[in-house]
């Protein structure tokens, strides 16, 4: 857990919530373009409470079902994560993801809030990950041996972290068969003036990356790899893993160094899948318009995770 002393507490939240203002005013629009366009024929149970470890706490989640089916037998489940760079309350803005992996691949998509930085620094989020896995393990409208998950930004983290060290920890209860992060931050550990690309996209500022570091983790804690999933065993990842990341995105590196690791290290023949996103930035997908290269990257990234879902599930 981040020892944030009281003077540096204060100063981390002013300034988290001064952005936290500013994404609320500024990201309205690119929601509700992306909810128009979820499928009607998608159902939507929205606020879902979780019951997290803590007496009397609860994670929310939404929950999309595919369009309806005769199948009595529980259905596959696909758990994601949201981007925030650990400090974002963006609870909703992968409403179209989730909607289109629920009508297009016929799972059942539980995307999952989690807990945020510096209110709550590591492990708050991954233990709402880890609470969230054990409550699908109670539905038994769930299939608990047919689950996959997926995240985007600090999301995508998270998704690796539950892919790895909680499915480690979870054997037995629960089986997570494969994992699809989508431009992730992966080795925290890396000092941020050093994640570069040659042409990078509208990167942030370098105090951004050091202020969602420092707000969700001690410095001396980032290769632990419940933190940083690059220091994971490659033997701890799951059957099927798809590491999606963008070219101009200054994380791109770290991914792709870790998409090599384990393709290196796969005795056991896992399905490793590694690709690029050409010509556009970190977070590029969300309210896009049609016509634009976001738009045709947006869908060329929601179609191979929609394809590798099917595929890990057997699913037509």
């Amino acid at each position: 857990m981040a020892k944030h002393g009281f003077v540096q507490y204060l100063y981390l939240k002013i300034v988290v919530v001064s952005l936290r203002i500013v994404i609320a005013l500024t990201n309205n629009t690119a929601l509700r373009r992306d909810r128009a366009l979820v499928s009607p024929a998608v159902r939507q149970q929205k606020h879902v409470k979780i019951p997290s470890r803590d007496k009397g706490r609860y994670i929310l989640a939404d929950i999309y079902y595919p369009p309806t089916t005769t199948s009595p037998a529980p259905s596959p489940v696909l758990l994601n994560w949201h981007g925030s760079g650990f400090v974002f309350p963006l609870h909703g803005s992968d409403t179209l993801f989730c909607s289109r992996m629920a009508q297009n691949a016929g799972v059942v998509v539980i995307d999952v809030d989690y807990r945020k930085s510096p209110e709550t620094p590591f492990p708050g989020a991954i233990n709402d990950a880890e609470d969230a896995l054990g409550w699908v393990t109670s539905q038994a409208q769930l299939d608990s041996n047919r689950v996959a998950v997926s995240g985007f930004s600090a999301g995508g983290n998270i998704a690796l972290v539950a892919a790895t060290t909680l499915r480690k920890k979870l054997a037995g209860l629960i089986n997570i068969s494969a994992a699809f992060s989508i431009y992730p931050v992966v080795n925290l550990a890396i000092p941020v003036e050093d994640k570069k690309v040659p042409n990078p996209i509208n990167p942030p500022p370098l105090w951004i990356f050091r202020l969602f570091n420092d707000c969700y983790t001690d410095p001396d804690a980032r290769t632990d790899p419940a933190i940083s999933p690059f220091f994971a065993d490659p033997a701890d990842f799951p059957r099927t893993v798809a590491l999606i990341t963008c070219e101009g995105d200054t994380l791109r590196p770290e991914v792709q160094e870790l998409a090599e690791k384990l393709i290196r290290n796969n005795e056991d023949e896992k399905t490793i899948i590694s690709h690029v996103l050409k010509g556009v930035p970190h977070a590029f997908d969300k309210g896009v318009v049609n016509g634009t290269i976001e738009h045709v990257r947006r869908e060329e990234a929601y179609g191979l995770v929609e394809k590798a879902l099917k595929d890990t599930f057997g699913i037509a």
